[in-house]
């Protein structure tokens, strides 16, 4: 059982994929995707994190393009497009390894492009409850955290439309969409009761 969350900024999609995979018994990889594409990649990890689920890197590469893989590739490469083909073989082979639940980098186009299968979810929020969640979590008044929220989410939309060739967050492209209104542990136990049915 391979589990893929996506999520709204500050939805607390994070906190809720770790407590399902303790719920489950099973690891959660977010981080660690990260490290693991920086080490297939080459590239510094803060490079890799700071590209997680956006495109175009927040720095400007627009003009550096970069060999990959010479031993399969004739073309060259935006920074952007390595990171990612990187981190999808980061992602494959962590799913590979057994049964997990993944967060974020479009985790389920991933496997869905290579044949394995999994559960994909989509974790949204009221915006008051995203809001608060921001504020508290990176000390920001209501304006500032409403202008992160909404920056991170145009990113994670343009990502996901690059790379998976959809639109972010529409219902018909999740197993399962739930918002977190319900609570973090609510969450959780219906997650984890809908994943136990379809093993």
């Amino acid at each position: 059982m391979i589990i893929t969350i996506s999520r709204e900024n500050g939805s607390g999609g994070s906190e809720i994929g770790h407590k399902l995979a303790d719920r489950l018994g099973v690891p959660c990889y977010d981080k660690t995707v990260t490290q693991l594409t920086a080490d297939i990649s080459g590239f510094a990890k803060e490079i890799v994190e700071k590209s997680a689920d956006k495109t175009p890197m927040p720095f400007d590469y627009s003009g550096y393009y970069y060999f990959y893989d010479t031993a399969s590739s004739d073309k060259w490469l935006p920074v952007y497009d390595q990171i990612y083909l990187a981190q999808s073989k980061a992602i494959t082979r962590l799913a590979e390894k057994g049964s997990c639940v993944i967060v974020g980098r479009c985790a389920a186009h991933v496997l869905e492009e290579r044949n394995i299968p999994c559960v994909s979810i989509f974790i949204h929020a009221p915006e008051s409850d995203r809001v608060r969640r921001i504020k508290e979590r990176h000390n920001l008044d209501e304006k500032g955290a409403l202008k992160y929220i909404k920056k991170n989410d145009k990113a994670r939309a343009t990502y996901y439309r690059k790379y998976a060739g959809a639109e972010w967050g529409k219902i018909q492209n999740y197993d399962m969409t739930i918002s977190s209104a319900i609570g973090i542990d609510k969450v959780v136990e219906l997650l984890a009761d809908f994943a136990e049915k379809n093993k």
